[in-house]
């Protein structure tokens, strides 16, 4: 099993499958007062994983590189 390991946003760790992926909407940065966002729609969960800022830009370089 491939998890991706990523740091949630009010403390700790998230563990996310990967072959549980159904979506990831990617939005990058527009300026500095607006951070990047990588919002993760995971199957069969009625919870999305929200990631924001340098956290977002560095799982969505794992998503991108697995879709290659």
């Amino acid at each position: 099993m491939k998890f991706i390991e990523a740091a949630h946003p009010e403390g700790g760790s998230v563990a996310i499958h990967i072959d549980h992926i159904a979506s990831a909407h990617y939005k990058p940065s527009a300026s500095k007062d607006i951070k990047t966002r990588l919002t993760i729609d995971l199957d069969n969960s009625e919870q999305d994983v929200v990631l924001l800022g340098e956290e977002a830009d560095r799982v969505w370089a794992i998503i991108k590189g697995m879709m290659q």
